[in-house]
């Protein structure tokens, strides 16, 4: 049997020049998977090109958003310094608040001691009702003592009329509520001495002077007992301290000021008192250290020392 030998260049050949023949060729030899590769090929290249737009377009989307977090950064950026301004703000509301409840403690407390010094002025009122009676009865004793009850009497009516003025000015404004209470404590004072001094048996010889060297004495009352005339002198304060109490003590042991005292008509001797509204715990030692009298709204709490000499003025050239 004879076989025909194919000739395979020839064959080669003609694969290569017929279109058809390569089509069928393809289709015997090469398996259908690898026949759709390139229509893989195509779609997945159509594919890579849509995950590119999309990535393209994720990546402005990306630059959007990290556009907006940066105004949403500034934003808060803002806020909290907004946040911190009206902390601060509420920080110095909160400051000027407390300063107006401690003004508002200031108040109150200036007011109750105002009625402290109603309800004393009411209980002094009662006082010099009885020095009233007193002096009348005294009256019938000698002419002297006439004309004291007379002087006493008018200087009681004076008193009472300025108690009364005082009450009436209670209603005004509270600014001018120190002032008064300054002005009551220096009368309060000059009753209180007056009071002491007839209890420990002296005798009033005029009404009480108020002596003008800066400030620097109250009152100064003349009063005599066994034949001796002394100088009750007086300082009143609305608060007292050790400092105050030593002040006045060192301002009374001097010479210089004593003289000064001789020159103003207060010759001396010198029974030397201090008055407090308010008085701190450690003036009671003070006053038994430097020699002082205590008095306060309730009386005396320390009696006053031996009496100070008086000084021989100076005499001129």
């Amino acid at each position: 049997m004879q076989t025909d030998v194919i000739d395979i260049p020839l064959l080669i050949r003609l694969i290569e020049t017929n279109p058809e023949w390569r089509a069928l060729l393809r289709r015997v030899v090469l398996p259908e998977e690898l026949l759709e590769l390139p229509e893989l090929f195509r779609r997945l290249s159509d594919h890579i090109e849509a995950l590119t737009e999309s990535h393209r377009r994720s990546e402005e989307r990306l630059d959007r958003l990290e556009a907006t977090v940066q105004e949403l950064v500034e934003a808060q950026k803002r806020t909290d310094e907004a946040i911190r301004a009206l902390t601060e703000a509420q920080k110095r509301a909160e400051e000027r608040l407390g300063r107006v409840e401690e003004r508002l403690d200031r108040l109150e407390a200036i007011v109750q001691e105002l009625a402290e010094a109603q309800k004393r002025a009411e209980e002094r009122l009662g006082r010099v009702e009885e020095r009233v009676d007193r002096l009348e009865e005294a009256q019938l004793r000698t002419e002297e003592a006439v004309r004291a009850l007379a002087e006493a009497q008018r200087r009681t009516d004076e008193k009472v009329d300025e108690l009364g003025q005082k009450v009436d000015h209670l209603a005004e404004k509270v600014d001018n509520l120190q002032r008064t209470i300054g002005a009551t404590m220096e009368e309060e004072a000059e009753d209180w001495v007056c009071y002491l001094l007839e209890e420990k048996g002296y005798q009033i010889l005029e009404a009480p002077v108020q002596v003008r060297m800066d400030g620097e004495v109250d009152v100064a009352i003349p009063a005599a007992r066994d034949g001796q005339v002394i100088w009750a002198v007086v300082e009143a304060k609305t608060r007292l301290s050790w400092r105050e109490m030593e002040d006045w003590a060192n301002r009374m042991r001097s010479e210089g000021f004593r003289r000064r005292l001789t020159r103003h008509g207060v010759p001396g001797p010198y029974l030397v008192y201090i008055y407090g509204l308010r008085v701190d715990a450690a003036c009671d030692r003070a006053a038994r250290r430097f020699g002082i009298g205590l008095i306060t709204g309730r009386g005396e709490r320390v009696p006053p020392g031996p009496l100070l000499p008086p000084v021989e003025p100076e005499e001129k050239n």
